[in-house]
């Protein structure tokens, strides 16, 4: 479980700060999302949108994995939130205030290679507010070195050195978070692949209420953090690692998408895809209140 909070708590702060730099990798491209579009590359795959906003809302299928590294650690997490890009100011929004599902692939050894990447990737979160872009090029070093390392030990494993170490474990959590600080996983209820997940991110102008309700087990569990720090972004992504093989899974489909009570579809949103050694996961197009990641 440490693991997997660890994770996720790199993964996000890597995304804020990537999103600050409006990821300085920009792509054109054609048919993934739509024409004349501009992709941003990064560890976000999906939609964000600039503005002052209260609410996002989204419902997925949560994906079966498929661990196909095992030296390697393979992370896919749907989720919602509010804050964590530039908004129309110019300006990092923070806190960053989201809640979904992570799919987590973790073997002995894919730990261990990517403990010292995960602690430079740590340290960063504690500038992210003084200093967004040293943040991004803190968190982009650890990631390499985790990469770096995990490559090394998926090849080690690929030849049959590591033996039971290399035996990867699926951990699938609930979880929400309020970035700069760590996230934090609901233990006490279960999401299995297969479940349809609904998460809403709420500001009230006091406070922020992150719900994360599954549909197939009939359970809810709502957090609420105080904060006056107004909303400048909204997203519904799916995370992954930057430069890293993703696992394999099948299209992940938000369905249900409003944003103040509004379909995606009413809003100019920028398009934001993961650059992964294995394929490119970018959106497909918006249909009123939906799309597929694939």
């Amino acid at each position: 479980m440490a693991m997997t909070l660890a994770v996720s708590a790199v993964g996000v702060v890597v995304n804020a700060a990537d999103a600050v730099a409006e990821v300085d990798a920009v792509a054109e491209i054609d048919s993934v999302a739509a024409s004349n579009a501009r992709l941003y590359l990064g560890n976000w795959a999906g939609y964000v949108v600039k503005g002052d906003f209260h609410e996002v809302s989204a419902t997925w299928v949560q994906p079966e994995i498929d661990c196909s590294d095992p030296g390697l650690l393979q992370r896919v997490v749907p989720w919602v939130g509010l804050n964590g890009a530039q908004g129309l100011n110019g300006q990092v929004a923070l806190p960053l205030m989201q809640t979904g599902v992570e799919s987590l692939c973790a073997s002995d050894a894919a730990v261990y290679a990517a403990l010292p990447g995960l602690q430079v990737e740590t340290l960063a979160a504690g500038v992210a507010y003084a200093d967004p872009r040293l943040a991004g090029t803190v968190m982009n070093a650890g990631s390499a070195l985790s990469n770096a390392l995990g490559a090394a030990a998926d090849g080690l494993c690929s030849i049959g050195l590591l033996g039971g170490f290399c035996r990867p474990d699926k951990e699938v959590d609930g979880w929400w978070e309020s970035y700069p600080d760590a996230p934090v996983s609901y233990d006490d209820v279960e999401v299995r692949p297969g479940d349809v997940m609904h998460s809403v991110v709420n500001w009230d102008g006091g406070r922020y209420l992150m719900t994360l309700e599954n549909r197939t087990a009939h359970w809810t569990r709502t957090t609420t953090v105080a904060s006056t720090a107004p909303v400048r972004t909204a997203e519904i992504v799916v995370e992954g690692h930057l430069d890293a093989a993703l696992p394999g899974f099948a299209p992940i489909t938000f369905s249900e998408i409003s944003i103040d009570g509004q379909p995606l579809s009413a809003y100019d949103a920028q398009t934001y895809g993961i650059p992964a050694t294995n394929r490119l996961l970018a959106p497909g197009p918006v249909d009123g209140a939906s799309f597929t990641i694939q």
